[in-house]
């Protein structure tokens, strides 16, 4: 038994007992009161400090947990569930039973209940992978700490997903037992393709080989057709008859242009069992001359550009980003770098983002990011996976270049406020109805808060909210605690009907008085105000006070009107589609608003450092703008600009590859006179041609395949490298998750290792050859004509390789090794009688948590009905006499 204490601090009140006893005994009461008062005091302080104690409960508490991946089949998973139902049957009356099934994930049929219904699950997992670590996890959840515990992993034994060994060690330290019960798994003989097979990367006119590795593993020959597809065109099919075992057929191709060649063998036959691994896919890289390719923000952005590139012996493809988006990563490393011109961050997405700087870091590619009006920080690169791979910084780091801001927030009330975003259609494209979605005005108190804290201490800030009225309901005032804004939003409720012009006029007239050096106004309104004369001439007023004033919609009412009134404020205006964005927008615009990025004018470029672009460069044309951000600490600054030696080109080494920034645009509004200078297609080569890698070093080859393993990592050198020499891989999987390992010198001229690899898709691999530890670090790049073969310099080479299927549906045998260690770690048994699942015997008792406090909260109590008693009853011996003789029936002669 064991006990605890909810809150000791009490305790530090028990001086208080002595006291009572001290003061007590000084009075002319009972003794025996004074020392009932001083214990009933001791009571309640200790009932105060919340005493619990654990108690052994009675009874066994099994989760039964159940492999219901593919892999089983439908025989395993039924008789899994027969086992339980058998396990079930057993049990004592004290005992408890609960039931989950797993697969990819994990799920709860039912809780622990002492009447658990048969076991006919209605709960569907995801049967593509095995999780047996998830499983466990949620058995040590589903049984406490009351009893004694045990959770019974029901399994055919083939985990593709999760660290079982990992979980068993914790359920261990936790006291839970782990049985394990083998299944027979799914069984039926199937057709397969195991694996494809082709060199990562071959050359124009090469010849190679494409192998498709077929698997049958029933017990007789199966006819098949086997149909062999080139970027989605049909090449070959043949008919084969496929023997028990494995059968390899072979495709002769010869390699065309360059790019990559994306290979499908599918395997048609009656006698397939599961369709999902009819299917093998390979792809090779046609090595070419360098290319890059150049991304737009907007459609023909990067014409100038691309031009200038070809005409610098760049090979180009050019799309805007708003075609499909960005490419997966393997189409990616078709390129040799990419170029953003002017694409803001909001077009990439998270994951593209996070796709760019795996681009770069881990597979040694070259980006260069183009300014304009729509990258950098009006591009909301801040805070992005983008910037952290650039060398520049999103913003103007130097505070003393901020100026103080006074902002007024101006946000719509009025009823209408109140809706979801539903006018025409939702985030999603359909209808939706006004029961659901997000209220507006939710979205707007959330705002606020973002925007505010943007500002810094320095600033100033009121938030008017306004229907028919407008009430300051943050005053204007210095940058406000949390807790004031709070409360002010808090009695901020949709109402009434909608009057903006007076708003926004009582907005300007606030702002005069302030002596901030930037005056801005945020209005966020759905624009429903039955008079809409007046808007663009309040907004005019705005600017003849020398303020500026930005609209943000919701998507709904008078968007036409509401632009114009932005465009007249000097501000930008923000349809607002997307209503959940809107405070992502508002504090972004807040951002802009303090710190100007965008600068115009006549600026000339200044040489601030060497390099291939900057080498002889003397003089240059004039840019008319450019975006203001500031050099990341370990950045070379080739070019600067404007009065405050703004960096206009940058570029740094990131990981394995290379990233630059030119901050001025590459069209004719600040690049006009660049356009036309003689020198530029040979600048703009030399940049973005600085940032490419070393061309593969025919001294090695690179090759990754997919196996049943995972995937499999071979370094071959054509001559031995130094003994010392060491070689890394970082495989990146589909999701963007990254992994290094070590590869094992396997001979003298071969490194190889096995990454696991469970997930469907293209894995990149990028490997490393240095001499020694005593190399440069990951971020170290084979310098321009040196060769990694003679040791001057590693070797760095990036391919790709594609698991086809899930690793579930693979040809692999049991790991009975892991079932059963992982049993033994926690104590458990494999493959136990069903009749024993419930056995106390060998279980660690659990303690159930009993609370003490009421019952010592009801001594103090009757201690202290007994202390006033004493003292307020004084019995003589009289009385005593009395007493007894009315029990007695006696007299009593006194």
């Amino acid at each position: 038994m064991t006990g605890v204490l909810d809150d000791p601090r009490w305790l530090l009140a028990l001086p208080l007992v002595p006291l009572v006893v001290v003061l007590g005994l000084r009075g002319q009461g009972a003794r025996a009161a004074v020392w009932l008062r001083a214990v009933a005091v001791a009571l309640v302080v200790l009932a105060l400090a919340g005493p619990r104690v654990g108690l052994p409960g009675s009874g066994v508490d099994v989760a039964f947990l159940v492999d219901a991946s593919d892999s089983v089949g439908p025989e395993g998973h039924q008789a899994a569930l027969d086992w339980v139902e058998a396990a079930v049957a057993a049990r004592g009356d004290d005992d408890r039973a609960a039931l989950a099934l797993f697969g990819r994930d994990a799920r709860l049929e039912h809780p622990l209940r002492s009447d658990p219904p048969p076991p006919a699950p209605s709960v569907v997992v995801d049967g593509s992978a095995s999780d047996l670590a998830a499983a466990a996890r949620l058995g040590q959840g589903l049984l406490g700490g009351e009893r004694r515990r045990r959770a019974v992993l029901l399994t055919d034994g083939r985990p593709t997903a999760g660290d079982l060994d990992a979980v068993a060690a914790q359920l261990a330290e936790a006291g839970v037992t782990l049985d394990v019960v083998p299944l027979p798994g799914a069984g039926a003989a199937d057709l397969l393709v195991e694996e494809v097979s082709a060199p990562n990367r071959v050359r124009e006119g090469e010849a190679y080989t494409l192998d498709a590795l077929l698997a049958n593993t029933g017990g007789a020959a199966a006819q098949a057709v086997v149909v062999t597809t080139a970027d989605g065109e049909e090449v070959d099919r043949r008919s084969v008859t496929l023997p028990p075992g494995r059968t390899t057929v072979t495709l002769d191709a010869e390699a065309g242009e360059p790019g990559t060649v994306r290979y499908e063998v599918t395997l048609q036959a009656a006698d397939s069992g599961q369709v999902e691994n009819d299917v093998g896919r390979a792809a090779v890289q046609v090595a070419g001359p360098p290319n890059v390719l150049v991304l737009e923000g907007i459609a023909e952005a990067g014409r100038e550009l691309g031009g200038a590139l070809e005409a610098g012996g760049v090979g180009v493809e050019r799309r805007a980003v708003g075609d499909g988006g960005l490419p997966p990563l393997d189409q990616l490393l078709d390129h040799d770098g990419i170029v953003l011109v002017d694409v803001p961050a909001s077009a990439l997405g998270e994951a593209g983002m996070t796709t760019l700087a795996t681009y770069v870091r881990e597979a040694g590619r070259g980006l260069v990011a183009v300014g304009g009006e729509r990258s950098f920080g009006p591009g909301g690169y801040q805070g992005t996976p983008l910037e952290d791979v650039l060398p520049v910084f999103a913003q103007v780091t130097d505070p003393t270049r901020r100026p103080t801001v006074a902002e007024a927030l101006v946000v719509d009330t009025s009823g209408s406020m109140a809706a979801c975003h539903c006018a025409d259609e939702g985030a999603f494209g359909g209808p939706v109805p006004e029961s659901s979605g997000v209220v507006k005005t939710d979205i707007a108190k959330e705002a606020i808060v973002r925007a505010v804290d943007a500002l810094q201490s320095q600033d100033v800030v009121g938030v008017l909210a306004f229907n028919e009225r407008h009430d300051w309901v943050v005053p204007l005032q210095a940058l406000p605690d949390h807790a004031v804004v709070d409360e002010a939003l808090a009695r901020i409720h949709p109402d009434g009907g909608t009057s903006i012009a007076p708003a926004v006029r009582a907005a300007i007239e606030g702002l005069r008085d302030t002596d901030a050096r930037l005056r801005h106004i945020v209005l966020f309104t759905d624009g429903f105000d039955p008079n809409e004369t007046g808007l663009v001439e309040v907004a005019d007023e705005a600017r003849d006070e020398g303020m500026t004033l930005s609209v943000i919609a919701t998507g709904e009412g008078p968007m036409g009107t509401l632009e114009e009134m932005a465009e007249a404020g000097g501000g930008r205006f923000y349809p607002g589609r997307d209503l959940l964005s809107i405070p992502d927008i508002i504090a972004l615009e807040v951002e802009f608003a303090a710190r100007p990025l965008i600068n115009e004018g006549r600026f000339f470029p200044i040489v601030a450092g060497a390099g291939p672009a900057t080498d002889g460069l003397d003089a240059s044309p004039p840019l008319a703008g450019y975006v203001a951000t500031s050099a990341k600490p370990t950045a070379r600054t080739l070019l600067t600009i404007g009065d405050e030696r703004d960096p206009l080109l940058a570029t740094w080494r990131a990981g394995l590859g290379a990233a630059t920034a030119w901050t001025s645009d590459a069209t004719a509004r600040w690049s006009a006179e660049w356009v036309t200078w003689e020198r530029y297609a040979a600048f703009w080569a030399a940049v973005v041609k600085d940032t490419f890698p070393a061309r593969g070093d025919a001294a090695f080859a690179l090759q990754a395949t997919t196996t049943a393993e995972g995937v499999r990592v071979a370094l071959t050198a054509l001559q031995a490298p130094p003994e010392g020499a060491e070689a890394t891989a970082t495989v990146t999987s589909p999701d963007g998750e990254t992994e290094q390992v070590r590869l094992d010198r396997v001979a003298l001229d071969r490194f190889e290792a096995v990454v696991a690899a469970s997930g469907e898709g293209v894995y990149a691999v990028t490997a490393r050859l240095t001499r020694s530890e005593r190399d440069a670090g990951p971020g170290e790049r084979s310098a321009p004509g040196a060769t990694p073969g003679d040791g001057s310099a590693p070797f760095i080479d990036t391919v790709t390789t594609i698991r086809s299927y899930p690793q579930e549906y693979a040809v692999a045998d049991a790991d009975p090794q892991t079932l059963a260690r992982a049993a033994s770690a926690t104590g458990g048994r494999v493959e136990p009688d069903p009749a024993t699942a419930f056995d106390a015997e060998g279980l660690a008792a659990g303690a159930a948590s009993t609370q003490l406090w009421p019952l010592l909260a009801a001594l103090a109590l009757l201690l202290a009905v007994a202390d006033v008693g004493l003292r307020r009853l004084r019995l003589e011996r009289a009385d005593l006499a009395r007493a007894v003789a009315l029990v007695t029936r006696r007299p009593v002669r006194v």
